[in-house]
């Protein structure tokens, strides 16, 4: 009975894994704008690539406060696809299926058994192209930089020398050379190394102070001062916000809740520890992140990856467990199982579904395509400077980067500008401020 229990978990997780990533891999070719990020990134690449500085001076009225590697990375990858965005989104995609891996082979480092160190990794794809496909096969670089870290991660748990300790600790700072936000992990496997060697925990500590210092010098050679004015822009904080972001972590909790209930029980070791520092340090870090304006979902992902190794550590366990509540006898696993499934399957977002059984679904948005099309068109023919409301518009038109509506609207709630001197700017400038369909956004039904 245990046995084909297994086998029918990993069929159903097997299932939603592919059918939500396959929704995905398919959204890769329409271009509506999934996020304001995916143009913003295009341009950076696009800037690169044409000789203009990655980061322009402080007074611009556009910005790049994101470490350099993505831009190169993808704008070698660039001329493989149709555009930065669409390149961009592969990246993700992809992104997602590497930190599956090292979420399973994490697990199977703490002794998981196979099926539960597989389950807990098609619950990180099922979970991030279900509850967070605004950013996962989205052109932003953060799944690409959490794919990187957790490859160190897997590293440094599977390390047996100082050499693969030192490779694990460098793949986590060249991570960080893809997006600079990821630090719940690395200080995560930072604590670990110190509860079982301090020595080596101080050494470590040392050569990544001292190569983060080395690269901040020569980032500074390469691009200036105007790297590290754009990489600390002007943001408003507000403790306020996490609580009001609170709801997001509904997507975790419920598997969080089991791995507190198998916590109380299980005998001391190293799956205790290490699950419990990457879950504690995650949500910290989330908590933290979500003070400043214009953090995203995906201050969680740290989070989520911890949490899929939660659940492939708890699962084999919790399977054989019956608990009491009240008169009745509870079955543990079986009550984690269906918990889980619910939320798939209950979330109200319907698109995956439509697209295999919806006709109407694919010529709407086949009609937006077109609407998106018309649009370009629109704005191509419009000469000189351009900001559309819908970025990825611009963009596609060809247009330039010349106007970023988050970070001048940062400027103005923080008193480092006014509306009166960037609107006298963007006139001297030309920019011509464009309104866009909204049939050109993607927008589930």
């Amino acid at each position: 009975m245990f046995h084909q229990r297994q086998s029918i978990a990993l069929g159903i997780f097997i299932a939603f894994a592919a059918l939500f990533s396959g929704f995905i891999i398919w959204r890769i070719g329409v271009p509506l704008q999934i996020d304001v990020n995916e143009a913003w990134n295009g341009w950076q690449v696009d800037r690169w690539l044409s000789g203009a500085p990655l980061y322009p001076e402080a007074n611009a009225l556009i910005i790049n406060n994101y470490p350099p590697l993505s831009f190169y990375l993808l704008g070698f990858t660039r001329p493989t696809f149709e555009n930065a965005i669409v390149a961009g989104r592969f990246l993700s995609i992809a992104s997602v299926f590497v930190i599956a891996l090292a979420s399973y082979l994490s697990a199977r480092h703490l002794r998981a058994e196979r099926w539960a160190a597989g389950l807990g990794a098609l619950w990180f794809i099922a979970t991030m192209t279900r509850f967070f496909g605004e950013y996962a096969g989205m052109n932003d670089p953060n799944l690409l930089a959490l794919a990187v870290m957790t490859t160190g991660f897997v590293v440094f748990l599977r390390s047996q020398s100082r050499y693969s300790l030192y490779m694990g600790f460098s793949l986590m700072i060249l991570a960080g050379l893809i997006k600079h936000n990821i630090v719940a992990i690395p200080f995560s496997a930072l604590l670990l190394l110190w509860l079982s060697n301090r020595g080596r925990a101080i050494e470590i500590a040392l050569y990544c102070a001292v190569t983060v210092g080395l690269l901040s010098l020569a980032l500074f050679e390469i691009y200036g001062a105007a790297f590290f004015q754009q990489l600390m822009m002007a943001r408003e904080i507000s403790l306020i916000r996490p609580l009001e972001r609170i709801g997001r972590l509904q997507f975790v909790l419920p598997v969080l809740i089991f791995w507190m209930i198998w916590l109380r029980s299980a005998a001391p070791s190293q799956a205790k520890r290490v699950t419990s520092i990457l879950v504690i340090a995650s949500f910290v870090v989330n908590e933290l992140a979500l003070t400043g304006a214009g953090v995203a979902n995906n201050a969680q992902f740290e989070l989520v990856f911890a949490t899929g190794l939660c659940l492939s550590m708890i699962v084999g366990d919790l399977q054989r467990r019956l608990a009491s509540i009240g008169q009745m006898r509870v079955d543990v696993g079986l009550a984690l199982i269906g918990v889980m499934v619910a939320r798939f399957l209950l979330w109200p977002a319907f698109d995956p579904y439509l697209l295999v059984i919806s006709p109407s679904y694919r010529a709407d948005i086949a009609e937006k395509v077109a609407i998106l099309q018309s649009e370009i068109e629109r704005v191509r023919a419009i000469p000189g400077p351009v900001n559309c409301s819908i970025r990825s518009v611009c963009y596609l038109a060809g247009k330039d980067f010349v106007f970023d509506d988050f970070a001048m609207s940062q400027r103005i709630k923080t008193g480092h500008a006014t509306e009166a001197s960037i609107r006298a700017e963007a006139d001297r400038l030309g920019i011509q401020f464009v309104t866009i369909r909204e049939e050109a956004r993607w927008r589930s039904p």
